[in-house]
Formats: C-alpha cells, structure tokens, sequence
C-alpha cells in the first residue's frame, strides 16, 4: 500500500474512531510536534498520531487506559512504545510484530474535524468505511516504526523486556506458548522459540481450546 493510500486509509480509521466531548474552554496552545528521530525530552510521555507520524508531548494526567505511548524506559536514557494501564503503570516494552487497532493511539482531534479531513482528501473511501465501519490496526516493523496491519485485531503483544507474547482473547491478553513457555525471540521477520532444538511454526489458535487457556503452539 502506498504512502498516500495509507494515509488516506488511517484518516478513514480516525474519522471513525468516537471521541468523548467536552465543556467548551479556551483552547490550549498547540504543542510542538517531533518526528520519531528527534531528539526526545528524557522526562516526557509522548502520544503518537499516525496521519504525520509525528510525536506531541502529553501530560500523565490526560493517558488513557489500555492506549499506546512513547515513554521513557526505566534505564539508558531512551524511549519504548508501552501501553497505559489505566492504573497509573505502563506495561511491556513493545517491540517489532505488535499491533493495537488505531483507536488506541490516542487521536485528539474532534469526530467532525476527522470526518470532514477524510471526505475531502478521499471521498470514495470516506463513503464505504462510513458503510462497512472498517477498524484498521496498526502494526510494528522490524524498524521500530507503525504501519498499516493488514488483519484487523484487538491487540498483540511482543514485550522486549521479557520476550513473552500475548494476544487479546476475549478482552484480555493470553500468553502465547510453545514447548518451551511464553519465550520468543525476533527473527526479522516473524519469531522463534528461544528453547534450543524447537523449530516449530508460528502458533495457532487451537478450536478446540476453552477461552481459558493459553494460545498454543503446533509443529508443521
């Protein structure tokens, strides 16, 4: 999919993404944005807007729950995407396969001001996701950057600081096993075991597996 088709696409998706109204106030002024490559405020949490891949700094008071954010790691000085637990904690370090549906990026501007930007940049998309209600994810490349996911989902999960996985089940994450646990590791593209002699595929929902239980791997 192309730059432009890509925008086009995600300005469908934030067009279609509710935003709570608010009491009427002096508006604020607009905060500078940076591109991922900038140099970042060690102190500051960061939100992301897919339609400029740019950053705008945001207050810990105005996070919402289970979205996803630039904050700054516990060591080294840098930043990892993580997503807000509502609680006040921000979990996993989020790394190259993610995916969270692009409402869970937080986007700030008004219903209306993302319909309209969407029916005058792309009219004919605007008309059949207005229709079908399409929700588009965003997934993590192997760069580190957000792109278009081609599934739809509620969430996958795979934390850097522990190389665990997880998928959204039934509104919570379950851990994504194989014979030796919830360890993986990256390949570039896809993941591996890190359980030395298992070479198994990539794992699969079994149908036959009641919601409690843990997303399983199967050998091909």
């Amino acid at each position: 999919m192309t730059f432009p088709h890509l925008r086009a696409f995600l300005l469908a998706a934030l067009a279609l993404v509710p935003v709570a109204a608010h009491a009427a106030e002096p508006a604020p002024t607009p905060a500078k944005e940076l591109a991922l490559d900038d140099r970042l405020d060690p102190a500051v949490i960061y939100r992301y807007d897919p339609l400029t891949e740019k950053l705008a700094p945001v207050a810990r008071k105005d996070l919402k729950a289970d979205n996803v954010y630039l904050r700054p790691a516990a060591t080294g000085g840098r930043h990892v995407w993580s997503q807000f637990d509502g609680a006040g904690q921000f979990r996993y370090e989020l790394g190259p396969g993610s995916s969270f549906p692009v409402r869970l990026f937080d986007p700030v501007a008004d219903q209306e001001t993302r319909r309209k930007a969407l029916e005058k940049r792309a009219p004919e998309l605007a008309r059949r996701l207005a229709t079908q209600g399409a929700r588009p994810s965003l997934r993590m490349d192997d760069d580190g950057r957000w792109r278009l996911d081609q599934a739809t989902n509620s969430g996958r999960i795979f934390d850097l600081a522990t190389g665990e996985r997880y998928e959204w089940q039934l509104g919570r994450p379950v851990p994504v096993v194989n014979t030796g646990g919830n360890s993986w590791a990256w390949t570039g593209s896809g993941y591996r075991s890190t359980t030395v002699g298992y070479g198994g595929a990539e794992p699969v929902i079994d149908d036959f597996c009641p919601p409690a239980c843990a997303v399983r791997s199967c050998r091909p």
